[in-house]
């Protein structure tokens, strides 16, 4: 309120074959810059002549590996340098040698995209990876001219492979690492044999980290390390490999065997803070000239003569100059600057901004067309909002009044309802609520109550460093001359979950969870919103059931978020991606016209929502849109929609705080704040066949009346349960994966159409749903049954045509401790593979 998606002919972000160095720097912020933004758009183009890229990019590529291994070559020089990959992918096919016949690897079962083969780009370089488990031929080859050609031969070699007896270090074990925390060391020597290579090991090899609060070594796979692989530490491949990984401070790592856990080798990750004593800003360069696509990069000023870490990015302070005053970069309003927190945003006309990060860390800016002067300042006393004085670094940026900003003249505009009239032509409303009884309308909303995501006391403030707590009070949520209002007061309260941590302020917060929810359409919302620091109203969209697993990787739909210090703006946003802390976003802002302010007089805010784009609009005024070749879900990597595919209900809140704005703190003389709201609408369009959704409002009785108390609620009963099965791949792909909540980890069986697991629920639950979230290799045919003792089984489902992907699976509800997996057919050759087994029910 990461990992990257990868799709056919778009770029592939995550391998990193090639450039280690690359990895070994800290990926927590998005590098952006001439060459490294958003791939711009070319032309297609025919491909008359192709020749490998270098001596080491083909014809033959040798690779060893256990059981299989990965191959990547640089794309190839399309028509004597004459045009990149970009302009000739659409021209080129990849075709696979089968029984001596070339064969479009898109027709082959065998070849999954992005599971076993794809594309990559790395630093302004394209090519393709592949993975095999036998020496394979490749063929690159023009559609419109298939005489021109090349042939790739990818030599594998099988290796043997090891346990582990000793380990050896071969860089550190004591690293010092680099300014922004990222550090990294080649794999050790194995067993005393250099020849042995990290695969044939790989299966012995467990990575630890050493938790100073508890004192022990915890995996880093288990989400209490505090690390994501892909996200803050990782792999790389370049010279034999090794381990990368971005700390905030010094940080112990043990590998070990697993075979025998006494074989270990530990390395210390030094992380070194600087002493600051004046804070005093210094910088090398201070006039930049746009580029081409008009990006200029700035490092961020030295403080005391040394470059900041990221503990104190959150300090500094960014300004423009505009009509002769200095504007804080983030009021968009008047700065005409949009915050991007990950990188260009190719489908916004916005002038944009954001974080790089390469071994230090710096600030973007693109298009910069216009000449313009920016500065940076530091706090003297270092601490966030404190005084500056001229404690100011300031820069002329050169603008390319020729840089490319993209077209966004196809968005568009839409047609409103009016107060009192809802029709819109080409809509058909589905649901709405105008508020205009003299209570909250029951059927159609929920409170959401509490200052606790649940009860770990670590999700204080609704995981966001919120200060607000929700009640179900009508002194934070009433209706009101046709208006619903949410307030927040100065108004403390304590919680069970830690009765030491205060909430200073109630508000409200309604949801349409359970009463109603939809899927495709659009949603209008008019209100008025509070003005005052730290505030923080909403209106936005959670999945009805978390169909890809938790946030964000089910999704987020942000239909307006407000920040209340900045009342001539708004925003929309986008989350997905992975489970936090592996999730993503994209947004855009919206700022008024003519003086006006979201404090001052409704306005709405609508969201056209599609199965392959999202648009955002304020007062029927499109100002952005997201489209799924921007968005994915690491639980159904293969459904370009997902996972905005889904039903999701509405939300409303009015928040006091959090990171949204960067934790800053409100003014007592705030309160009240109240946010209101004339009505909620939701449109399907005349003619679609695609939209669906939920209204089960009229079957809904007053929570109230507790002679019809609520359902209780599904809840996830199998998380970090114990799991037996037939068998497993290996030992890294053991049954426990099913269930740790890690949509990184799976599980793959044994060879075997009839594989089985068992998840114990160790204790007996009323089960009514059962998600499967698989890899690539699935079943075809497989059954479901549940058990009170773990011997007598009773048959719940049976799936006849599986295919793949997350699979739902609802039914009556059955009280049960045990439920079983039952496999009959696989769909490929390959054992059961699935990243979670998630089993819903009440307690």
């Amino acid at each position: 309120m990461e990992r990257v998606r990868m799709k056919k002919k778009e770029i592939y972000r995550g391998l990193g074959l090639f450039l280690a160095m690359f990895l070994l720097v800290s990926a927590v912020l998005p590098l952006a810059g001439d060459g490294l933004g958003s791939v711009q758009a070319a032309p297609a183009a025919a491909i008359t002549d192709m020749d490998y890229f270098s001596a080491n990019d083909g014809p033959i590529l040798n690779v060893s590996g256990v059981g299989e291994a990965s191959f990547g070559f640089v794309a190839p020089i399309f028509n004597n340098g004459a045009n990149t990959w970009a302009e000739a992918v659409d021209d080129l096919q990849v075709n696979v040698l089968v029984n001596n016949v070339w064969t479009d690897i898109d027709s082959l079962n065998q070849y999954v995209y992005n599971s076993n083969w794809g594309n990559w780009e790395d630093a302004g370089f394209n090519g393709y990876w592949f993975v095999v488990s036998e020496t394979t031929q490749i063929q690159l080859v023009s559609r419109t001219n298939p005489g021109v050609s090349l042939t790739y031969t990818l030599n594998f070699t099988n290796l043997a492979e090891y346990t582990i007896t000793s380990m050896a270090a071969t860089q550190g074990p004591h690293i010092v690492a680099g300014i922004t925390g990222g550090a990294g060391f080649t794999y050790p020597t194995f067993n005393g044999d250099s020849a042995i290579t990290y695969a044939q090991v790989a299966d012995d090899l467990a990575v630890f980290v050493w938790l100073d609060d508890e004192e022990e070594w915890v995996s880093i796979d288990n989400p209490d390390s505090g690390f994501v692989y892909d996200q803050n530490w990782g792999q790389f491949w370049d010279g034999g490999g090794g381990f990368w990984i971005n700390v905030g401070r010094t940080t112990m790592l043990r590998l070990a065997s697993k075979a025998s856990p006494n074989v270990v080798l530990d390395y210390t990750i030094e992380f070194q803070v600087p002493v600051r004593t004046d804070y005093v800003l210094s910088a090398d360069v201070t006039t930049y000239v746009a580029g081409d696509i008009g990006a200029i990069g700035v490092p961020l000023p030295m403080i005391d003569g040394d470059y900041p870490r990221e503990s104190e990015l959150g300090n500094f302070v960014y300004q423009k100059l505009v009509n002769g005053n200095w504007v804080d970069l983030d009021d968009f309003a008047v700065s005409g600057f949009s915050y991007q927190g990950n990188g260009y945003n190719s489908l916004s006309a916005s002038d944009q901004w954001g974080y790089w990060v390469d071994h230090i860390y710096g600030l973007w800016f693109q298009p910069i067309q216009e000449d313009m002067q920016i500065r940076i300042g530091y706090p003297t006393n270092g601490e966030a909002g404190g005084p500056l004085g001229s404690n100011f670094i300031v820069y002329q940026f050169i603008g390319n009044p020729n840089a490319p900003r993209p077209d966004v003249s196809d968005l568009g505009n839409i047609e409103l309802g009016t107060d009192s009239d809802p029709d819109i032509d080409g809509w058909n409303m589905i649901w709405n609520d105008e508020f205009n009884g003299t209570s909250l309308d029951m059927s159609n909303w929920r409170y959401d109550p509490g200052y606790y995501l649940n009860d770990d006391a670590d999700t204080w403030g609704w995981g966001n460093a919120e200060l607000e707590h929700y009640t179900e009070s009508t002194d934070n949520t009433f209706v009101d001359n046709g208006k619903l209002n949410l307030r927040a007061l100065d108004d403390p309260a304590t919680f069970p979950q830690d009765p030491t941590r205060v909430a200073p302020y109630s508000s409200g917060k309604i949801v349409s969870r359970g009463n109603f929810s939809f899927k495709y359409g659009r949603i209008d919302f008019r209100a008025k919103l509070p003005a005052g620091d730290a505030l923080w109203p909403a209106l936005w969209l959670l999945p009805a059931d978390d169909a890809y697993g938790g946030w964000a990787a089910s999704g987020e739909i942000d239909v307006m978020e407000a920040r209340g210090r900045l009342p001539g703006a708004t925003s929309g946003a986008l989350h997905y991606g992975g489970q936090w802390p592996a999730n993503t976003h994209i947004g855009s802002d919206y700022a008024f016209e003519n003086g006006e302010r979201f404090d001052t007089d409704f306005h709405t805010y609508s969201l056209v929502w599609e199965e392959d784009n999202i648009k955002w609009y304020v007062d029927g005024n499109c100002f952005y849109k997201a489209t799924n070749e921007q968005w994915y879900s690491l639980g159904a990597s293969n459904n370009e929609n997902a996972p905005f595919d889904q039903e999701f209900f509405i939300i409303m809140n009015l928040a006091v705080g959090g990171w949204f704005d960067g934790g800053i703190m409100p003014d007592k003389g705030i309160f009240p704040a109240t946010m209101q709201v004339d009505y909620v609408r939701v449109y399907q369009e005349e003619g679609s066949n695609n939209g669906t959704y939920t209204d089960n409002g009229s079957d809904i009785e007053d929570p109230e009346d507790p002679e019809d108390p609520e359902d209780p609620e599904e809840v996830l009963l199998s998380g970090g349960r114990p799991v037996t099965a037939s068998g497993s791949e290996n030992i890294v792909f053991g049954p426990e994966c099913l269930t740790d909540s890690n949509l990184g980890s799976r599980w793959s069986s044994d060879f075997s159409d009839t594989a089985w697991f068992v998840i114990d629920l160790e204790r007996v639950c009323s089960v009514s749903k059962v998600v499967l979230t698989w890899e690539t290799a699935f079943g075809e045919k497989f059954e479901l049954y549940v058990s009170q003792d773990g011997n007598n089984y009773t048959k719940v489902f049976t799936q006849d045509d599986g295919s793949g992907g997350t699979e739902t699976i609802s039914f009556d509800p059955v009280d049960a401790r045990y439920i079983m997996f039952q496999g009959m057919q696989r769909a490929l050759p390959y054992g059961y593979s699935m990243w979670e087994a998630e089993v819903f029910g009440t307690e």
